[in-house]
């Protein structure tokens, strides 16, 4: 810095220049400092959003995982209620009645114990029919009674509302194995009666009888 005018004394000529130096470094200092101080906002600013996005973006995941899984669970516990419901009483369930309300079902005989229930193929529980067919058949006898006893099983249910009283599965030919009644009585339990058939328990092992004697 020069003094402007020369009258001036060198003291004051020399404190004036020096005092107009310091001044400016400390406004260098000064300005020096805010841009340390700006460029540090800046970093902060910087810093900080990400950690307030992160924070953001765990909120809705955890939001949504709070309303998923009480909502899976409760369709867990739907479905085995639903299950229950379906299958009745688990093991007992194939004990219990073919027809959910018991409805009039149409059948057709192939032989005496055994024909379609609205085509679906069925046996009777628990009851043997005389063999109509050559193959099977063990004598003439037991074909002619084989017709008789078909014959009969007719005559027991025409005219008249059949009904499954009782399912007990499939045999090894996949007919449905059921307790029939028509107009209120057991079916096999007339047949039998009459003659016509003769009981049988195959589940058990039994022999099957003997027509031919």
């Amino acid at each position: 810095m020069a003094c402007r005018s020369r009258q001036t004394a060198a003291g004051s000529c020399l404190w004036t220049s020096a005092a107009a130096w310091l001044n400016f470094l400390a406004a260098s200092r000064r300005a020096a400092t805010g841009n340390r101080m700006a460029k540090r906002g800046k970093v902060v600013r910087f810093r900080k959003r990400p950690a307030k996005a992160r924070r953001f973006g765990r909120w809705p995941f955890a939001s949504v995982r709070r309303l998923v899984v009480p909502a899976v669970i409760v369709g867990l516990l739907l479905a085995a209620v639903g299950v229950g419901l379906i299958d009745g009483k688990g093991p007992d369930a194939s004990q219990t009645t073919g027809t959910a309300d018991n409805q009039v079902v149409r059948v057709t005989w192939v032989d005496g114990d055994s024909g379609r229930l609205d085509g679906r193929e069925f046996r009777l529980h628990g009851v043997d029919a005389p063999e109509g067919s050559p193959q099977r058949a063990k004598c003439a006898r037991e074909r002619t009674l084989s017709v008789d006893a078909r014959n009969a099983a007719r005559s027991v249910t025409e005219g008249k509302n059949v009904r499954v009283s009782r399912t007990y599965g499939a045999d090894t030919y996949g007919r449905e194995i059921v307790d029939l009644s028509a107009g209120g009585q057991d079916v096999a339990d007339q047949l039998v009666a009459s003659g016509k058939l003769k009981r049988w328990n195959f589940d058990g092992g039994e022999r099957k009888p003997d027509w031919c004697g």
